[in-house]
C-alpha cells in the first residue's frame, strides 16, 4: 500500500492542468489557494503548497467518484471460507433442510421487501425456436410470441433430438438458460450460490437499454476419470464450462440469469436482445421457501 509521501510523489507529476480543473470541479481555483497560502503561510513556497492543495483535489475527486461508482452498482460477490455452511429447505431430507459448504461464489444483493414480478421473452436465440421445451414456462405450445417465467433448453441436447440439432450440441447439457428471481428473496442475509463451478474474472457494467446492472463470469468444474465397476463403465475426465450474464434492476427488485455452453458471445447476445415485462404481481420473501439458492448451469 502507497504510503502518503509515496502517494504526493507519484501525484506531483500531473500536469497543472489536470490539477486546475480538479480543482474547479470542486470549487476552488490555484489563484485563490495561492493568495490565501501567501497571506497565511509565508513560510511555504506558494507554488508547492498550492499543488499541494490542487493533489488534494485531485485525491478528492477520485474517492467521490470511486465511492459514488461502487454504492450504485447492485450485485455484490465474494468468495466465501470454504467452512462457511449454507441452510437449504430440502423436502427430501430427514431434518427438512440441507447444509452447504464449499461455496465457489456468493452473490448478495440490496435489501428489498418487494419484488416485480416479471417475465421475459428472448428477441434472439442461436438455434430454431420449438414448439415444446419441457423445463420451461411454459413449455408447450412456444412460439416467437411467448412470454417465459423459465426458458431452458436442454431438450435440444437430448438423443431423441440428436439428428435434429447441430454438432455443437453433441458434448454439451445446456445451450441456453434464462431464469427470473426476486431481490426480495434473498433479503435479511440471503444469497446466490455457485457451489461447484469456479468462476473466471467477473465483468461489471450497465445497460443502458433495459436499465440493468450487469455482471458477467466464465464458471468451470473438473470431474477426473471413474470406473463404476457394477456397470461395468468408465468415464472419462471431463470440464463442464458455462457463461453466465446475471442483469439485476434494484428499483424495481428483479434479477434474471442468462447461462449456457454456446460461448460468452452468444450467451450476451441472447441477453441483449431480451424483452421484460412486469406480470403485475408483487413478491416478498413470504413466498419462497429459501433465501439461499444455487445456480450452478447444469445443477438441479
Amino acid at each position: 500500500m502507497l504510503n502518503r509521501d509515496q502517494l504526493f510523489d507519484a501525484m506531483s507529476e500531473i500536469p497543472d492542468e489536470y490539477l486546475s480543473a480538479a480543482a474547479d470541479l470542486l470549487g476552488y481555483t490555484k489563484e485563490d489557494n495561492l493568495m490565501h497560502l501567501e497571506k497565511n503561510q509565508k513560510s511555504t513556497c506558494p507554488r508547492k503548497a498550492g499543488r499541494i492543495l490542487l493533489v488534494a483535489a485531485v485525491i478528492a475527486c477520485l474517492f467521490t467518484v470511486t465511492a459514488f461508482a461502487a454504492g450504485l452498482f447492485s450485485i455484490s460477490t465474494r468468495i466465501p471460507d470454504v467452512k462457511e455452511s449454507f441452510q437449504i429447505h430440502w423436502n427430501d431430507s430427514e431434518n427438512g433442510y440441507l447444509e452447504w459448504s464449499d461455496a465457489k461464489l456468493v452473490l448478495t444483493f440490496p435489501d428489498v421487501n418487494e419484488s416485480r414480478e416479471i417475465e421475459f421473452r428472448p428477441g434472439w436465440l442461436p438455434f430454431e425456436l420449438p414448439a415444446e421445451l419441457p423445463g420451461s414456462a411454459p413449455w408447450n405450445g412456444i412460439s416467437g410470441e411467448t412470454w417465459f417465467q423459465r426458458f431452458a433448453s436442454e431438450s435440444l441436447c437430448w438423443a431423441d433430438n440428436a439428428a435434429a440439432d447441430p454438432a455443437d450440441y453433441k458434448d454439451i447439457m445446456q445451450p441456453i438458460l434464462i431464469e427470473s428471481y426476486s431481490m426480495a428473496q434473498f433479503a435479511d442475509g440471503g444469497a446466490m450460490l455457485m457451489l461447484y463451478q469456479t468462476p473466471g474474472e467477473i465483468t461489471e457494467e450497465h445497460w443502458d437499454r433495459l436499465n440493468v446492472d450487469v455482471l458477467s463470469f466464465h464458471g468451470s468444474q473438473h470431474f477426473d476419470e471413474r470406473d463404476i465397476p457394477e456397470l461395468d463403465m468408465h468415464i472419462d475426465a471431463r470440464d463442464i464450462d458455462y457463461d453466465y450474464v446475471l442483469l439485476s434492476n434494484e428499483e424495481k427488485g428483479w434479477i434474471v440469469e442468462i447461462c449456457g455452453q454456446l460461448g460468452m458471445d452468444t450467451v450476451r447476445k441472447v441477453a441483449e436482445n431480451l424483452e421484460i415485462r412486469e406480470t403485475g404481481n408483487t413478491l416478498t420473501q413470504a413466498d419462497f421457501q429459501n433465501k439461499f439458492l444455487f445456480i450452478d448451469g447444469g445443477v438441479g
